[in-house]
């Protein structure tokens, strides 16, 4: 249930809700998000729940079917390398012109930032600080507009993130990477004003990222065959 108030806070206090169940997995991708369901769960009118859906839309984590309504995005090989690719290009940008733009108090901010992130456990409870460093990371950079697309970019990255990390039952340091290195090693190629060098260590890591998610998307493709496969045994 989300907090009571005025017309405006309960529509934040819905999107905010429905946002963060989508991010946790609540939702299993492809799960029918049904207007009148959510309305009852929040205690809102099914016009709040829609005005929510939609921007959760336009934020790339939800899909709208004609006909069919409203559904959380599906994982997708192809959607994974197309925003791979996306965060490439944005983020790459992104940090080009933070780096360009660096001063004592955007440096600040970054060690801040990666200090908050050593000092929280690996788990769902991480993501606040874990976007907060990566935040730290663009925050010098002046295009408000490309701000905004990456943090767009990066939340649909975290879904993915999420949704692999808990259906492969891994946390993020077993399995050879040391998440909070390739952290510290972006945070020292930043601080170093090495563009270059940031950008191929950004990218290394969100490449990273992406083969947790593809192995995800390869145990679910193989246990779906499996079954269907079991099926027609049983048939």
């Amino acid at each position: 249930m989300v907090r009571r108030g005025d017309a405006q806070t309960l529509s934040a206090d819905v999107y905010g809700s429905l946002r963060a169940g989508i991010l946790a997995a609540e939702f299993p991708p492809g799960a029918r998000l049904l207007p009148g369901e959510l309305a009852a769960r929040y205690s809102a009118r099914p016009g709040v729940i829609r005005e929510a859906l939609a921007r959760l839309a336009a934020e790339g984590l939800t899909t709208l079917e004609p006909n069919r309504g409203f559904r959380v995005i599906e994982v997708s090989r192809q959607n994974i390398i197309e925003l791979l690719e996306l965060r490439r290009i944005n983020e790459g940008a992104a940090i080009r012109l933070a780096v360009d733009h660096l001063d004592t108090e955007h440096e600040a901010s970054i060690l801040a930032a990666m200090h908050m992130l050593r000092a929280v456990e690996p788990g769902p409870q991480r993501a606040p600080t874990h976007r907060g460093f990566h935040r730290s990371l663009l925050s010098a950079c002046p295009n408000k507009r490309l701000l905004r697309l990456c943090e767009t970019l990066f939340e649909s990255s975290e879904l993915y993130r999420h949704w692999s990390a808990a259906a492969l039952q891994r946390p993020a340091h077993v399995g050879g990477r040391n998440q909070d290195g390739e952290h510290e090693a972006i945070m020292e190629a930043v601080l170093a004003h090495d563009t270059e060098l940031a950008v191929e260590r950004h990218l290394l890591h969100l490449q990273r990222t992406v083969d947790l998610a593809l192995e995800y998307i390869d145990a679910r493709d193989a246990a779906l065959a499996a079954n269907q496969t079991l099926e027609q045994i049983d048939v």
